[in-house]
């Protein structure tokens, strides 16, 4: 709609300009287009814009009837002005405003206002100058948030449309009190301008969109009133302020929509910021395989958007991280119950897609966390298998040579472990599986390394540890086990273990000649009577 204003704006401008056309647009085009934009409004349910704009029509064609001797002199002309401002008043009166800071730059043009109530040759006409100042103060905090929270390209239109108006009736009666104001001085398209641009600057608000034709509309509007009022009769006065309010309020909607491109790069750089944390997302392979490590990279990711999460909670997997508060948002997570906690209520609305994105991520990674503990750990157990093994060992020697700890190598056997499957069943082997697997976890440490390494063999990487301090650890591991009872085994069960290591490695393969000499040292305390540790 805007887009079309542009070749009736030209028009406006062609009339109202030419010298023979301009006093027949005052006196007909000016009151036609309030009243065109008034029914427009009210049409679209805008009442008190559409009402100001009816009125001020009305008293602008009463005012032509008046002039070419149709309508009789007297104060009844009035009326319609006086409504049309009250109107204006109620509208300004409804809409929510911020204290004024950059806007106060528009004060001085009130000045015009009240140098025009002065005069005193001014009759009734000295009402509508103060009124005029008044409501451009009440303009003011309308148009502060231009400047603090996003740039409202309606709200920027239809402000500059009415701070056409207020000046074009301001210069009006200056000219009018100096009796320099013939029909069709250029002042008279600010009221045109004015009127057009107002009802334009309402509908586009109430649509919610912001369109680069309007401000342009917006910007040659405050550009034009400084030129419109430049030539003779106007006073110089007069020409100063106007030249002031439209340098003023031309910067000033440049530098809104300076803020709103920051604002813009702002959002895109937070944006940008959760989309690479969100892809940086994965499990890590470690020792125990849980969502929380997960949930905890994502609570991070969503604080570039939203700073004030602070909890982040899936509940089919009993997996919260930070704490729960009343204020959450619900994630779609397809079957689990999913919840965003929030330190404090959400003042604006979430970005499009964001919760969205956010599940399906959370989801996507949360089932590699399950394929990586499926493949990489020991079903049975829970400990590390093989193939887990070749995934962590190198991470652990770079820690190693990094910091130059030691590590040493276990090698563990349940001793007799075939006579148990053959007397008791595989079940219960597999309890006492389950049982070594739960002393295991709960003996080594996060950066050690616990692996089912085949049947009834386990293998430790302990970090940090030289052999007698492995040895301490295995010895504490094979007490905890044969005082663990397995229904229906009568007796206690004990392990047989091999220590080799206890240096800082130099590279993989030393490690892996490590594990075979653990592996020759388990095999001599077998030969020696089982139930002991042996150093390679």
């Amino acid at each position: 709609m805007v887009a079309y204003g542009l070749g009736l704006l030209a028009l406006l401008l062609f009339l109202g300009l030419f010298p023979p056309t301009a006093p027949w647009s005052e006196r007909f085009l000016t009151p036609l287009v309030a009243l065109g934009g008034g029914v427009f409004l009210l049409r679209q349910r805008q009442e008190p814009w559409g009402l100001g704009l009816l009125f001020l029509g009305l008293g602008d064609l009463a005012w032509t009837l008046e002039d070419l001797k149709s309508l009789p002199r007297g104060l009844y002309l009035e009326f319609p002005y006086l409504v049309g401002y009250a109107a204006l008043t109620w509208a300004l009166l409804k809409i929510p405003g911020e204290k004024p800071r950059l806007s106060l730059l528009l004060v001085p043009l009130a000045l015009l206002g009240l140098a025009s109530a002065l005069k005193p040759e001014l009759g009734i006409d000295r009402i509508y100058t103060v009124w005029d100042a008044l409501l451009l103060l009440l303009l003011l905090p309308r148009l502060e948030p231009l400047f603090r929270e996003r740039l409202l390209g309606g709200r920027g239109l239809w402000g500059v449309g009415l701070l056409l108006f207020l000046v074009a009736d301001m210069a009006y009666a200056f000219l009018e009190a100096e009796g320099t104001y013939p029909t069709g001085h250029p002042v008279h398209l600010l009221w045109t301008l004015g009127y057009f641009l107002l009802a334009l600057g309402v509908m586009e608000e109430a649509s919610g969109k912001a369109s680069f034709p309007g401000q342009a509309l917006a910007l040659g509007g405050l550009f034009l009133m400084p030129v419109l009022l430049l030539n003779d009769p106007t006073p110089w006065g007069v020409r100063i302020i106007a030249l002031y309010g439209g340098l003023v309020g031309g910067l000033g909607l440049l530098y809104a929509n300076h803020l709103e491109w920051r604002r813009t790069e702002e959002k895109r750089l937070r944006w940008t910021r959760f989309l690479e944390e969100l892809a940086r997302l994965s499990p890590r392979v470690t020792q125990t395989l849980s969502p929380e490590a997960v949930l905890v990279g994502a609570l991070e990711a969503t604080r570039h958007l939203l700073p004030q999460a602070v909890g982040l909670e899936v509940r089919g997997r009993r997996g919260l991280v930070g704490e729960r508060t009343p204020h959450s948002l619900a994630i779609p997570l397809n079957g689990d119950t999913a919840y965003l906690y929030l330190q404090s209520p959400l003042e604006e609305s979430v970005p499009p897609g964001f919760l969205s994105l956010l599940g399906e991520r959370i989801k996507q990674v949360l089932r590699q966390v399950e394929w990586g503990t499926l493949a990489l750990t020991d079903p049975l157990t829970g400990l590390l298998n093989r193939r887990g093994l070749e995934a962590e060992l190198p991470k652990l020697l770079a820690l190693a040579r990094r910091y130059q700890a030691p590590i040493s190598v276990v090698m563990l056997d349940i001793d007799r472990f075939k006579r148990v499957n053959d007397t008791y069943g595989h079940p219960v082997g597999d309890e006492v599986l389950k049982h070594l697997g739960r002393i295991l976890q709960a003996s080594v440490r996060r950066e050690d390394l616990a692996v089912r390494y085949g049947g009834e063999e386990f293998l430790l990487f302990l970090y940090g540890a030289d052999r007698l301090a492995a040895k301490e650890v295995v010895e504490r591991i094979r007490y905890r086990f044969r005082h663990q009872r397995v229904d229906p085994i009568p007796y206690p069960l004990t392990l047989s273990a091999g220590i080799a290591g206890g240096e800082v490695p130099e590279s993989e393969a030393q490690l892996e000649d490590w594990v075979l000499k653990a592996d020759y040292a388990l095999l001599r305390a077998k030969e020696t009577g089982r139930d002991r540790v042996t150093m390679a």
